[in-house]
């Protein structure tokens, strides 16, 4: 009886000890909604009743886009809650979560992590508790974002209770932002847009020789998916303080559009007795894709005075200094597009044609039934108002009838593209050079031709080509000639009031040639042109007022003959003066750390210059940049910049030194967030009082 005893003892134990069963591998926990849950380590063990399923070792738990690493986890079949410690990583669509320990339900996709760490690029942070409400909102209790990926970030955005919500935004209350450990900035509430690589406040301050020392901010605030804004408040030491404010926006049924506005009370000190006046602008711009077919787009700028964009908003003033106010609609029909126009005058310092308003129909090319005639057309009414500055009471108007078409024949002659046309104008003008009703109208024709071929050769190669193994190389020669006869206009253009290019048209017969050569080889399965060349000339037939012969002679040249080698050239010969009118000529070479560019501009009638880029990696942490760009004929130097960059991890710094001899030097400062490049914090002096010597 006692061995009897012992032995059923024994059985007992093994039997308790065999139902919970050891494995390793992949094993399948669970079924939930959004898939299965699968497991993956390097031991798997099964409690008695199998509802519990330990694994240990090199875990991994997948379900869908959803990946939980750990050391060790204590799964629930039931609950379908995992329990995970050890080097724990959490891994979904929005970011990444990372801690010691973590509790986590597959079911519901909600978590709670202790001492954790996450990820949502450019974006990162670290809580006390992490709660994952759901894949689009998670909760920091006692924590903190940046951009920084370093354990111990350079700055931060710390508060009690941070609800991140990915690819969306942050909420926040009592926020304070600190660089390393020192406070800088406290926010009773704050809100920053995940959609928009803009910070909330940006701070801009510096020198100018016509601001004097100043400060621009911007207060970045988006309401909704729709709408955001942008306010602006400035202040320059010899101009006085303005702001305004942009809004973008975007609706579903009218299109999306921009509204930007600025003013100052302008008090300039660079004048004595300094004067006081607003200026300001307002400018609305909108796109609306009324359907399919048919898109509106329309534009109001208005300013205060003929300066003012070149004093306050310079890029703008480069990029059109001239800004019309206008709107348009254009309609696709199946065989042509119609569109409508209207421009007016809307500020009164500038000379304007007011459109009021312009009707297009452009036909495209339409084959005639199946002769392979094909015809196009653009028939252009315009009711033309000219409006001189205000006070001027010189006006010009008219009524404008322009009708441009032509029938073509394209066709194959042997190994020959051929295009023949005729076509011509007719412009009827209710006014030609008085207010006087008289009626006028003016044809003008035009016929010509143009012809095309191409040839092409694959040569052999037998030997490497520039270090590359090359077998093949093909060599394309593609010449064409184009011919134009256009007749005198039935009257004269200094017999019309000159609107547009529309009302200025002269007679031409000529011949334009042109010889394109190609060098193509293949680098894997990629084309590549080693070499582009194009020559071109016109000849001018004998005419009036027009000189016969050849006209100018153009180039333009494009060699790439390895990846870190390339050149390009262009020029334009005057055959009648014998003389080159331009010339440039770029050379760039691209090294592992380093890349070197050369270049001449050459112009007749203006300066001969030579450029030269150099940009030199340091080390991982520093870069060198450097721009000249010389005069030969004056034998001076005009320009100079040197920059010298710092990687600081989340943060680049930049020292620009600059001297010009047009604008003096210049010293700038500039700290900018890797995550925002296009953002910067600026510190400069400027010193733009030009040398004694420069006669510029």
């Amino acid at each position: 009886m006692p061995f009897r005893s012992n032995y059923i003892n024994i059985l007992w134990v093994v039997s308790a000890i065999m139902c919970f069963i050891c494995a390793s591998g992949s094993v399948s926990l669970a079924q939930t909604q959004n898939g299965s849950v699968e497991l993956n380590g390097d031991t798997v063990e099964y409690s008695v009743d199998g509802n519990t399923v330990i694994a240990r070792g090199n875990v991994e738990i997948k379900h869908g886009t959803t990946t939980l690493i750990a050391d060790e986890v204590e799964f629930n079949r039931n609950t379908q809650i995992a329990y995970a410690v050890g080097d724990v990583i959490l891994t979904t669509d929005s970011g990444e979560i990372s801690g010691d320990k973590i509790v986590f339900n597959f079911e519901t996709m909600k978590g709670e992590f202790n001492d954790a760490h996450f990820m949502s690029h450019p974006y990162y942070g670290y809580a006390r508790k992490v709660k994952r409400v759901d894949d689009n909102h998670l909760i920091l209790e006692n924590g903190y974002i940046t951009t920084s990926d370093y354990d111990k970030p350079e700055y931060r955005i710390t508060s009690k209770k941070i609800d991140v919500y990915p690819n969306d935004k942050l909420v926040a209350k009592h926020v304070k932002v600190r660089v390393g450990d020192v406070p800088i900035l406290y926010s009773p509430w704050y809100r920053h847009s995940l959609k928009d690589q803009e910070p909330r406040f940006v701070f801009v301050p510096g020198h100018d020789s016509d601001w004097g020392g100043f400060l621009l901010s911007t207060f970045n605030h988006r309401f909704n998916d729709n709408v955001k804004i942008a306010l602006h408040a400035d202040y320059r030491e010899r101009l006085g303080i303005g702001g305004g404010a942009d809004v973008v926006y975007e609706s579903e049924d009218w299109g999306k559009g921009l509204l930007r506005t600025y003013y100052t009370g302008e008090e300039d000190e660079n004048e004595s007795p300094a004067r006081k006046r607003d200026r300001h602008k307002v400018e609305w711009r909108h796109k609306w894709q009324v359907d399919e077919k048919t898109t509106a787009i329309w534009q109001y700028y208005k300013l205060s005075d003929s300066t003012f964009l070149k004093d306050y908003f310079e890029h703008e003033h480069e990029d059109d200094s001239n800004p019309n106010s206008f709107i348009t609609i254009t309609r696709g029909l199946p065989k042509g597009v119609l569109s409508f126009r209207a421009d007016v005058r809307v500020n009164r310092f500038e000379d304007k044609v007011e459109r009021l308003p312009e009707v297009k129909y452009t036909l495209n090319n339409q084959e005639i039934f199946d002769t392979g005639v094909y015809i196009k057309n653009t028939t252009t009414y315009s009711n033309l108002f000219e409006k001189k500055i205000s006070p001027s009471d010189s006006h010009l108007k008219t009524h404008r009838v322009d009708t441009d078409s032509e029938m073509s024949y394209p066709t194959k002659i042997s190994f020959l593209e051929f295009k023949p046309f005729v076509g011509g104008r007719v412009q009827y003008y209710s006014h030609a050079l008085s207010d006087a009703d008289d009626n006028s109208f003016r044809g003008i024709f035009r016929t010509g031709a143009s012809v095309s071929t191409k040839f092409y050769r694959i040569f052999k190669v037998n030997h490497g080509l520039f270090g590359e193994d090359v077998s093949k190389m093909r060599h394309i020669v593609t010449p064409s000639i184009d011919y134009l006869f256009q007749d005198d206009p039935t009257f004269s253009n200094d017999k019309i009031n000159q609107f547009d290019s529309l009302d200025s048209h002269t007679n031409a017969n000529r011949v334009a040639l042109s010889l394109e050569n190609k060098l193509q080889i293949k680098r894997g399965e990629k084309t590549v042109e080693l070499v582009r060349a194009v020559v071109g000339v016109p000849f001018e037939f004998k005419q009036h007022p027009g000189a016969g012969g050849f006209d100018v002679i153009t180039t333009d040249v494009d060699l790439r003959p390895v990846d870190w080698l390339s050149f390009y050239f262009d020029s334009k010969y005057d055959p009648h003066d014998r003389e080159l009118d331009t010339a440039n000529f770029d050379m760039y070479i691209n090294g592992r750390r380093w890349k070197l560019g050369i270049g001449r501009r050459y112009s007749r009638l203006a300066d001969d210059q030579i450029t030269a880029e150099f940009n030199y990696r340091i080390n991982s942490k520093w870069l060198f940049k450097a721009y000249e760009r010389f005069d030969i004929e004056s034998g001076r130097m005009k320009d100079q910049n040197y920059l010298l960059r710092r990687d600081l991890h989340s943060w680049e710094m930049d020292i620009n030194f600059r001297d010009s001899r047009a604008d003096g030097q210049q010293l700038l400062m500039a700290f900018r967030l890797k995550a925002f490049p296009e953002i910067g914090f600026d510190f400069g002096s400027t010193f733009s009082e030009r040398r004694n010597d420069s006669l510029e």
